[in-house]
């Protein structure tokens, strides 16, 4: 499961092509499959749990999707994305498919619905590009 520990994501994720290269490092690896998102899972079990680490595991989730944010505000700042564009909920959509999309391909044992997810998600980010509204 080393790829998946790649959580939350590394380098710059500034560009589509960028946001494409993240989602491409997770479909053809199999641990996918088996193994789906180490730091959700982990989440998900002590949020369960009676551990008061809540906090901890919101802080986790807002590092991750700082990133995104970092990326997608530059990506607007520099006009490939619309000024309406909304960093804050591209990023959640972004993750959202990512875990739920993990979620599913555990259960299906299938990569599938990870790449219809991401495919989805990214299909998103891109209708807020500057270049898909032309």
């Amino acid at each position: 499961m080393m790829g998946l520990r790649q959580v939350p994501p590394r380098g710059p994720l500034d560009s589509m092509a960028a946001l494409r290269a993240w989602a491409d490092g997770y479909l053809g690896k199999p641990e996918v499959v088996a193994g789906g998102c180490s730091f959700g899972s982990l989440a998900a079990e002590v949020l369960k749990s009676e551990l008061d680490v809540r906090d901890a595991v919101a802080q986790g989730f807002a590092r991750w999707r700082a990133q995104f944010v970092d990326g997608l505000t530059a990506m607007r700042d520099r006009g490939q994305l619309r000024p309406d564009a909304d960093p804050d909920q591209l990023a959640t959509s972004l993750m959202a498919a990512f875990q739920g999309g993990l979620l599913l391909t555990q259960a299906a044992r299938d990569v599938q619905p990870l790449r219809e997810a991401l495919d989805g998600a990214l299909a998103h980010v891109e209708s807020h590009t500057v270049d898909h509204a032309r």
